[in-house]
């Protein structure tokens, strides 16, 4: 094999596929085209690939050596049974891009000889246009067969990424960590901007006032071994303070805020850091609420 796979067809021109296409293009990887579902796929990949061509879903795949699988993780599945019944002669390696799913997912590929693996890059891919998504440094996460694993190192250190090899098994962990660190932080950030908008920020305000705030404490949280270094009211077990919080917070993002606390505060008391008076004070405000109460307070709809 080359230091790198000599030509890909990247599978998928949504926000990762279409990015990472951009991407490997920029850092002089040759990829030979962009499979694309649908008119917009087509527009997205004509407006910021125009020299890459468009490979249609029933349509052959050009003779590449690799291929990068950039679609929804429900999708996989069909995906690669559908690749596989039309993979050129030349194919050796099929990564996916999914955190969640390892290279088992792509079995139709692996039964026909193609070395199989997944190809995970930290990062979160707002949008599929706009200026390029900043990889250098970010983690790849990479697992499979051994041939793919040597390919999707390779493609990381193309990339100026840091790849890492991942067991298998460790894949739904690894992920939820991910999903942690950025979806459901990103949930709770917007929330809170929300809050500020509606205390008289303007939403450009809220977010420069935020902004700070957020960097500091996601940089206090990465340094420490635990939460010796969390600040606010349930690190100083402030139970008037919460409950004032939980009474102008809306039944949903209540909710949310419970659920928080409540494991801030069993990690806190694991770790010795939080004396019995203020545990018992704020498990009671915490806990306050009885489930007929939390579900009087939702929608029908959403009541178990």
């Amino acid at each position: 094999m080359p230091a790198v796979p000599d030509a890909w067809v990247i599978v998928g021109s949504g926000r990762c596929g279409l990015q990472l296409a951009r991407t490997m293009a920029a850092a002089g990887l040759a990829v030979s085209g962009v499979a694309c579902r649908g008119a917009r796929g087509h527009a997205r990949l004509r407006r910021w690939l125009p020299g890459v061509a468009a490979v249609a879903p029933a349509a052959e795949l050009p003779a590449v050596t690799a291929l990068l699988i950039a679609v929804p993780d429900d999708a996989l599945a069909s995906c690669a049974a559908d690749l596989a019944r039309r993979r050129p002669s030349t194919l050796r390696i099929a990564l996916h891009t999914s955190g969640l799913h390892s290279a088992t997912v792509l079995a139709p590929l692996q039964e026909r000889g193609v070395a199989t693996g997944s190809f995970h890059p930290l990062v979160t891919f707002p949008a599929p246009g706009g200026p390029l998504v900043p990889v250098a440094g970010a983690l790849a996460a990479v697992e499979g067969d051994a041939a793919a694993v040597r390919a999707g190192l390779r493609l990381a250190r193309a990339l100026g990424m840091a790849g890492r090899r991942l067991d298998a098994s460790e894949k739904t962990r690894y992920h939820a960590a991910a999903a942690i660190a950025a979806n459901l932080t990103h949930v709770l950030v917007v929330e809170a901007r929300s809050l500020m908008e509606a205390a008289g920020f303007g939403r450009r305000e809220a977010a420069r006032a935020l902004l700070p705030l957020i960097d500091a404490a996601m940089t206090a949280a990465l340094g420490a071994r635990g939460l010796e270094r969390l600040t606010g009211p349930i690190a100083r077990g402030d139970a008037g303070t919460v409950r004032a919080h939980l009474s102008v917070l809306d039944p949903h993002l209540a909710a949310a805020y419970r659920a928080v606390a409540v494991l801030g505060l069993a990690r806190l008391q694991a770790s010795g850091a939080c004396e019995a008076v203020a545990k018992s004070a704020l498990d009671s405000v915490l806990r306050s609420l009885t489930a007929t109460d939390r579900c009087g307070s939702l929608p029908a709809d959403e009541r178990t």
